[in-house]
């Protein structure tokens, strides 16, 4: 019975030392994506590649903590206003993660459905934090001008901005998991065999 918990123990400890590993690179793909659509203000964020990945490789925690440390590293080298929106950054990561593991990345109708879920997800939190906390609009990139077109047109501040984050979200998420599910595809079946169980 010992042995089996130590040798159960030092499974788990492999499994984190191995995932603790991944997020750097994970961290480093999202900032590139990031601070490219942010330095040439693209109507696109493309700043959860890494986090999509390691959601598939680790599960939906790990993913989190990608998330949350890529806004912080994107604050300082972009922009401050992407701070709050560490939340939907861990939001999406947990999300994506736990339908990784109920299995719906081993198929292309999975992925499909995890990106409507997660673009639904992002699109909410990232609202309800745009309304709340910056009063609809950031200046990060084009969204605002098409927030502050559809604000002239119906006059529904929360409308308006769902409306363009929706749009914004859908074809930003569509490249992002597109980038991801190929990435993996890439990525030997040795490999994949030591982290996750459901690819």
């Amino acid at each position: 019975m010992e042995k089996k918990i130590a040798m159960s123990s030092s499974i788990r400890l492999q499994s984190a030392t191995k995932s603790l590993v991944l997020i750097p690179i994970a961290v480093g793909i999202n900032l590139i994506g990031g601070t490219l659509c942010s330095t040439l203000k693209l109507p696109l964020f493309l700043d959860m590649i890494g986090t999509i990945i390691i959601a598939c490789l680790s599960g939906p925690w790990t993913a989190a903590l990608c998330g949350f440390l890529t806004n912080l590293f994107l604050a300082v080298v972009a922009n401050p206003v992407y701070i709050p929106y560490s939340l939907v950054s861990m939001l999406c990561g947990l999300v994506t993660g736990y339908l990784v593991k109920l299995g719906l990345f081993r198929n292309k109708f999975g992925v499909v459905v995890t990106w409507l879920v997660c673009t639904l997800t992002n699109t909410i939190s990232a609202s309800l934090i745009t309304i709340f906390v910056y009063g609809g609009a950031t200046g990060v990139n084009s969204t605002s001008i098409v927030t502050a077109t559809l604000l002239a047109t119906t006059k529904q501040l929360f409308l308006s901005v769902f409306s363009s984050a929706m749009l914004e979200n859908l074809i930003d998420k569509a490249i992002v998991f597109v980038i991801a599910y190929l990435l993996i595809q890439k990525i030997p079946k040795k490999f994949l065999s030591q982290y996750s169980y459901s690819l």
